[in-house]
């Protein structure tokens, strides 16, 4: 925060778009939004929030400082696809500014209307032709309302971190940082590079039981196991633990032997 505020210091009459993270990709974590939102009052700068999938944190009591100060946001962008459990390539935005997001994006094509009808929404985003995205996450939340999105978010949760506790007491495997939402981020214990990481997902996969994404983290070759399915439960943490251990004992453990 320090930082950001001598930028704004040294860089007097510039103009800023500050990019917050409400739920980073390899860790879920979160910025201080209400630091860094306080900080409009002494510079007047853009504040975009980056919420694609911890943005659904403010669904759960438990989880709901996470995003405090998200209401400083000038715009916001969630996707649904990542947590609601809907088509791919479902997203929300939310502005501050609808008129001047009309402004920018709006093609003046008579025959698509005027952003001043109130139910017409093609001149706000930078796309005419696309599907009806929102008629599944309005169905997904006629179906399961404010409760089920919140059962959703804290039971997806409590498994990442079993599973994270799981990955901590393993000698096989190191968490590479506190597990605060949906996503756990490990790596091979001992010295991994980019390639072994790489190998080792493939034979994870071609076991079949689980998919996981490589990542590097702070400069570490590690793996991303993110939890957003609704159907997941308990017993299938233990699938996938009991699958990354196959796949260890078989490429790992004869390596270390030999």
């Amino acid at each position: 925060m320090e930082a950001l505020e001598n930028y704004f210091q040294s860089h007097s009459g510039e103009t800023f778009i500050v990019v917050g993270n409400a739920g980073t990709v390899n860790t879920a974590d979160f910025d201080d939004l209400e630091k860094i939102g306080q900080l409009k009052e002494k510079y007047p700068f853009w504040l975009h929030v980056d919420a694609a999938f911890g943005g659904f944190a403010a669904c759960s009591p438990l989880y709901a400082y996470y995003v405090q100060g998200l209401n400083y946001a000038d715009s916001i962008t969630m996707d649904a696809h990542k947590w609601l459990n809907v088509p791919y390539d479902a997203a929300m935005q939310f502005t501050r500014h609808p008129q001047l997001q009309a402004e920018v994006f709006h093609n003046q094509s008579t025959y698509l209307g005027s952003a001043d009808a109130g139910f017409n929404f093609i001149p706000y985003p930078p796309e005419n032709s696309r599907r009806f995205r929102a008629l599944p996450a309005w169905v997904s939340l006629l179906a399961y309302g404010r409760e089920g999105y919140r059962d959703i978010v804290e039971r997806n949760s409590q498994l990442a971190q079993q599973f994270g506790q799981q990955i901590e007491q393993s000698g096989k495997f190191r968490l590479l940082a506190s597990v605060k939402m949906n996503v756990v981020c490990f790596t091979i214990n001992g010295s991994t590079t980019t390639g072994q990481v790489g190998e080792f997902l493939a034979a994870l996969r071609e076991d079949g039981r689980v998919f996981m994404t490589p990542t590097v983290y702070k400069g570490i070759p590690a793996i991303r196991a993110a939890i957003s399915n609704w159907q997941t439960e308990e017993r299938d943490v233990m699938i996938a633990l009991e699958a990354l251990n196959r796949v260890y004992d078989r490429m790992i453990q004869p390596a270390i032997t030999q």
